[in-house]
Order: C-alpha cells, then sequence, then structure tokens
C-alpha cells in the first residue's frame, strides 16, 4: 500500500480548519491542532497546540514531518485582542518550522489587511491595514516570507457555510435575532463572500500541486464572485436559512471608527490557476440546499 502524503492543519477544530480536515482525510494523512477544545474525526490524528509557543510548534512539525501544512489557526476579532501574538507570531512559529523540516506551507490570510480604498484587490497589491486585526494579519504575511518556507499566501474573505453547523459570524446574526436584539449590518462595507466548501477545495487542491507549479503561486486571491456589502450578504443568507431578516437594519460603517469599505478581491488568477470553482453567494444559494 502506497503512504498518503502527509498533511499537517493548524487549528484543525475551527471552522475552516475542520473543513479542511474533513476534505482532506480521505487522500491525506492529517494530523490536525486545537488549542483548548479538541475535535473528533475519524483517520485524524489530533494534536493539542499554542502556535504562539515557538518550541512546541518546531517539535510538532519535526515530528509529524508533513509534506503540506495548512495553517488555518488565527484569533480573529470578537475572539480576543492578542492579535499580534496569535497572527503574527504564531505564523512566523509554524512558517520557520515549516521551512527546517522542508514542508510546504499553505498560509491562510484575509482582505482586510487592506485599507479598503480601492477595492478589486489583485494579488500585487501592498498591503494597507488599518485595523489591529489587519495589521496582524499583514505581518504574519511579513514574517511567513522572510522565513524561507515555500509558501502559498490565500488571501481570502468573509467565510460562511451552514454545515455541519452555521459559521460562527452567521450563529451570532441569528442568536440576536432570536433574542429579540437588534442586528445591525453595513452598507457601505464591500466583501465577496467566500463558500467555506469552495474555500477548502481551493486549498486541498493547492495542497496538492506538484512542487514547481506550488513554488510558482506565490500569493493567491481566493475569494467569492460576487461583491455584496455586509447587508447584503446578510439578508441573503439568513433569507436562505430560513430566518426573516426584516428586521435587520441596515447601517452605515461608524464614522468614528476606522473600517474598511471596499476590499473586495480579483481572483482571476485563481480562476485560470485552479479547477475549483469559485462562485458568488446567489450562485452557491441557489444550487444548495439545507439538507447536510
Amino acid at each position: 500500500m502506497i503512504a498518503k502524503p502527509r498533511l499537517l492543519v493548524t487549528g484543525g477544530s475551527g471552522y475552516l480548519g475542520g473543513w479542511v480536515v474533513r476534505l482532506a482525510r480521505d487522500g491525506w494523512g492529517v494530523t490536525a491542532t486545537y488549542l483548548s477544545h479538541p475535535a473528533n474525526g475519524p483517520g485524524v490524528s489530533w494534536r493539542q497546540l499554542d502556535v504562539r509557543d515557538a518550541a512546541a510548534v518546531a517539535a510538532l512539525v519535526c515530528q509529524v514531518q508533513p509534506d503540506v501544512v495548512v495553517h488555518t489557526a488565527s484569533l480573529n476579532p470578537g475572539q480576543g485582542d492578542d492579535f499580534e501574538a496569535v497572527n503574527a507570531d504564531g505564523s512566523r512559529n509554524v512558517a520557520r518550522a515549516a521551512a527546517s523540516c522542508g514542508s510546504r506551507l499553505i498560509h491562510l490570510s484575509t482582505d482586510v489587511l487592506f485599507d479598503g480604498k480601492k477595492g478589486n484587490y489583485v494579488e500585487e497589491d501592498p498591503p494597507s491595514p488599518i485595523t489591529p486585526y489587519g495589521r496582524s494579519k499583514a505581518l504574519a504575511e511579513e514574517t511567513v516570507l522572510a522565513s524561507g518556507a515555500e509558501v502559498v499566501i490565500v488571501r481570502t474573505s468573509l467565510i460562511y457555510g451552514w454545515r455541519p453547523r452555521a459559521d460562527r459570524n452567521t450563529r451570532q446574526m441569528m442568536d440576536a435575532l432570536a433574542a429579540g436584539q437588534p442586528v445591525r449590518l453595513f452598507t457601505d462595507e464591500l466583501r465577496c463572500p467566500i463558500w467555506v466548501e469552495s474555500l477548502v477545495a481551493a486549498v486541498v487542491e493547492l495542497a496538492g500541486m506538484g512542487y514547481a507549479r506550488f513554488h510558482r503561486v506565490g500569493v493567491l486571491n481566493v475569494a467569492g464572485a460576487q461583491a455584496l456589502s455586509r447587508y447584503e450578504f446578510g439578508v441573503r443568507l439568513l433569507r436562505f436559512l430560513g430566518v426573516d431578516p426584516s428586521t435587520v437594519i441596515p447601517t452605515p460603517s461608524p464614522k468614528d471608527k476606522l473600517r474598511p469599505l471596499d476590499c473586495t478581491l480579483d481572483c482571476s488568477r485563481a480562476r485560470k490557476l485552479l479547477r475549483t470553482p469559485l462562485p458568488g453567494v446567489d450562485e452557491v444559494l441557489a444550487a444548495h440546499s439545507l439538507s447536510p
């Protein structure tokens, strides 16, 4: 029997990481990490890991000897404020460990490392962050690129999905509406929401690329084909999930807080490179039901 290639997924207990594990485990020997909440999954080796601990990261990568590392572990807005330690320092630790073991690295990044003044950003556009989270993700890209690892940086957008459960932001919105609390969604912040299953299929496809093609990718925008405001996106998703969006309050983003307004991504390079389609929200929702 031919041994499966080895894949290490950081943040495997998270929403995005869990989908990477789920989609990759048939074709890969998967090791996945968690910080505080272990997950279950057949055919997966689960290991506890804090990416801020450089020695622990190096030891795990050395032990697993993965062919590819998919780095999804991240601290997102609303989960705390230690962005630099987790996102920048943690990514540096993962990238250096991957480089020392000759593992290729797929690093998940974000559209909000831009200031949102331009929109339709291409891969060559330099980061211009204006929020603490965005700055931490821009620093993460710098540290990853400086690590010497063979790396693909995947810049993506709002991630959504509904199976086996809804994504965190959607659950919070639905819970607030169910409790009769006001939900305000911005009408002037534009993004390219990406269905989690499309994003993960693209990531797994990148992981399976031959070395030469992988080496040439560099930075890659992977997001949905449809630009929507936070309000337009939220209303569509709620209706799909059977929730009445009539009480959602459309509002402009607050003027007293710096927020990037147009972080739309040009994904023409990904569409040429990948077999995986990257449909927009309307196309995804029209093609699917709520059955698991």
